[in-house]
């Protein structure tokens, strides 16, 4: 393997100086995250970030069962989004709690404000992996989304490869996380990772050719498909 790249480095130091412990978005034992993916209207985006930091935030504040939020605006996909909500949960238990709290606190007016201003949205939810990963790749300026599909019976084959490559990542101070999917369009398992530009993850994507597990990676997966987001910072909760 090549020498590790000054860009990698880099992006190790800035995740160390922005990823706080209150603001960091850590994978933690049990949590599951709902990612809601939402296509809007022409020209809706200001309204609806607005009324997300101005109306839903301040009720996500109080609820306790929430254990955070980020909010992502498309940068390059392969399919249309404008944002995508992630919320972390004590399990899908949590998540029942903080719908009964928010439906008594009027959140059903805000939701359908917003839903006035959408084309269409995606709901996804994603077991955490915390042993998968490392650091937050939320609190650099890019954050990749991979989703995965697996060739049917090689979950394990992919986790094992996923603990030397998640182990390398360690090592190359490039920020990720894993979850499986529980609920998703045909994927199995999602990847979360944080890079400085799309100059990086390209360099990311050169350097992880070489990796110990890529193959077995490579191997279990029938289809991947990225998405490169940046967090809307106005917008992150805890």
């Amino acid at each position: 393997m090549s020498p590790r790249p000054r860009l990698f480095h880099l992006v190790g130091l800035l995740s160390l100086l922005v990823a706080a412990p209150a603001t960091a978005q850590l994978p933690v034992e049990g949590e599951v995250r709902q990612i809601v993916s939402f296509t809007l209207v022409p020209g809706a985006s200001p309204a609806v970030v607005d009324l997300y930091r101005s109306q839903a935030l301040p009720l996500y504040r109080d609820d306790a069962d929430r254990l955070n939020v980020r909010v992502f605006r498309e940068v390059e996909s392969p399919r249309p989004l404008d944002l995508v909500v992630v919320s972390g949960f004590e399990g899908m238990e949590g998540m029942d709690r903080s719908n009964e709290a928010l439906q008594e606190v009027g959140i059903a007016s805000v939701y359908g404000e917003i839903a006035a201003r959408t084309a269409g949205h995606a709901d996804e939810f994603v077991e955490m992996l915390p042993r998968l990963g490392g650091g937050d790749p939320s609190a650099t300026p890019l954050t990749v989304f991979i989703r995965y599909r697996m060739v049917p019976g090689s979950a394990e084959t992919f986790e094992t490869a996923l603990v030397r490559i998640s182990a390398w990542e360690r090592d190359m101070e490039i920020p990720s996380a894993t979850g499986r999917f529980l609920i998703s369009d045909g994927w199995d398992y999602l990847r979360i990772l944080g890079f400085q530009s799309l100059g990086d993850y390209q360099a990311y994507r050169r350097e992880a050719e070489l990796a110990r597990g890529h193959d077995a990676l490579v191997s279990s997966t029938v289809m991947r498909q990225e998405m490169v987001l940046a967090a809307v910072r106005n917008l992150d909760l805890r």
